[in-house]
């Protein structure tokens, strides 16, 4: 339940989560552009993806691989993972990550679990679409093939500019 709601700015949240140490879980709320492939699409660069999902922040990636591991009866000694740099990110403090070429963007690692179902709802110019309408021309994405385990630890790094809202022990923190 929400105590309290404040309004805070990009740079406020940079601030913020960066400083918070805890591992803990947040509902993010995010607007973003769905990635999709060029060519002969009529629906390129116009949908957008509303979603709201229940994360973990500042998890610690490889001892969450490790447990998991052990939960299927994979050893620490015989679980081989080993945790790789980012592509074009690397984390500041704590949940925070930057883009490694221009350190102007801000991200934040977050843990997703398949059993939090997020609330998604995709628009066109605006407008509800059905995401089958649109579905063959989505980006593929692979699941990781380095961590041993069935059940895999999933991450996602949203940019911090495209976080419209979150709520962190009980305040929702409304980004503009």
């Amino acid at each position: 339940m929400t105590k309290e709601t404040k309004v805070i700015s990009q740079s406020e949240v940079v601030n913020l989560l960066g400083n918070y140490e805890k591992k803990s879980f947040i509902n993010v709320v995010t607007d973003t552009l769905v990635r999709m492939n060029k060519t002969g699409n009529p629906y390129y660069n116009l949908v957008h993806k509303h979603s709201s999902r229940n994360y973990l922040i500042n998890s610690d990636y490889l001892k969450r691989v490790i447990k998991e591991g052990e939960k299927e009866g994979i050893s620490e000694e015989e679980n081989t993972f080993e945790v790789e740099d980012m592509k074009g990110k690397k984390r500041v403090k704590n949940s925070v990550c930057i883009d490694t070429k221009t350190e102007q963007t801000y991200y934040l690692f977050l843990e997703l679990f398949d059993e939090v179902k997020p609330q998604v709802e995709y628009t066109f110019e605006g407008n509800p679409i059905d995401k089958q309408l649109f579905e063959s021309y989505l980006v593929k994405v692979s699941e990781s093939k380095k961590q041993p385990q069935e059940r895999k630890v999933k991450v996602i790094t949203p940019k911090i500019e495209n976080i419209k809202s979150f709520t962190l022990e009980g305040v929702k923190y409304i980004v503009e």
